[in-house]
């Protein structure tokens, strides 16, 4: 763990580009380092541990790193330039106005680069790199993702500083609530999973209180079954109609609202989740 979030640990050694390659070729494992020089390009590494290294400030480009481990490493004012990173992970690490062009990475790496919320505007310039490295380079398969770990810090970063302002909670705290538990749900229209997850949970929570109290809020059916209040639940979610049941209360009346409004909303982010995957 770094002391600094800025500054490498000491003690550590500055090197130079020819006893970096040296320390390459005999170790695994680079630990308190300070790279030196303002170029490192041209090379392949694969299985190496950096451990409390600083390329702040360097211009790396035309490299490929796999399965490696970056570990309280700085990257302050770096550029990264036709880099690419396979199955690599960075855990504790800062990119305060690094930048990306034309890099290859896939979001998920960075999700441990970065967890204390006091850094959010780091982890929020960071995101915000990737997006617009993905948007340029039209890798469609990871810009999704790095809208949603975006959305995340946003929601952090706009916490922290409201809180900085000494803007009164009840102005601020319910926008943030909101956008916890869009986030959680629904993965901000990004995450199709968490918007699977909620959609199944929430089927199944509404099959089964129409299941348990269809005598009280329907007509008393004949022939109460999962299948047909599973049927009606779908039916009246899909704004079909009611099918299965009718209601019989004016509480009834309620839920098949409740149903409704349920269907649209899902329905809703369906959409907007396969537009934000697909179409943009």
């Amino acid at each position: 763990m770094l002391n600094d979030f800025f500054k490498l640990n000491t003690p550590f050694e500055t090197f130079d580009s020819e006893r970096f390659d040296n320390q390459l070729i005999v170790s695994k494992h680079l630990c308190n380092i300070l790279y030196s020089p303002e170029q490192l390009t041209s090379k392949k590494i694969t299985g190496v541990k950096f451990e409390n290294v600083s390329f702040s400030k360097t211009t790396i480009s035309k490299l490929t790193f796999k399965e490696c481990l970056f570990k309280d490493c700085l990257f302050i004012g770096t550029e990264f330039d036709s880099v690419e990173f396979h199955d690599c992970v960075f855990e504790n690490c800062n990119f305060f106005k690094s930048k990306f062009i034309s890099v290859y990475a896939k979001p998920r790496q960075f999700r441990k680069a970065i967890t204390d919320s006091k850094f959010s505007n780091i982890a929020i310039h960071l995101y915000q790199q990737l997006r617009e490295n993905y948007y340029q380079g039209s890798q469609r398969e990871f810009k999704n993702e790095a809208e949603y770990y975006f959305c995340i810090w946003k929601r952090k970063n706009d916490f922290i500083q409201a809180k900085r302002k000494n803007i009164k909670f009840y102005k601020f705290l319910p926008n943030h609530i909101v956008s916890w538990v869009y986030g959680a749900t629904l993965g901000y229209g990004y995450k199709l999973k968490n918007l699977i997850i909620t959609t199944c949970f929430i089927v199944v929570s509404l099959v089964l209180v129409n299941h348990l109290f269809a005598d009280v809020l329907f007509s008393s059916p004949t022939t109460k079954s999962i299948i047909k209040t599973t049927y009606f639940t779908i039916t009246t979610m899909a704004t079909l109609g009611a099918s299965g049941y009718t209601p019989n209360t004016e509480v009834g009346y309620v839920f098949v609202i409740i149903n409704v409004l349920t269907g649209i909303s899902i329905f809703s982010a369906a959409i907007n989740s396969i537009f934000k995957k697909v179409i943009r």
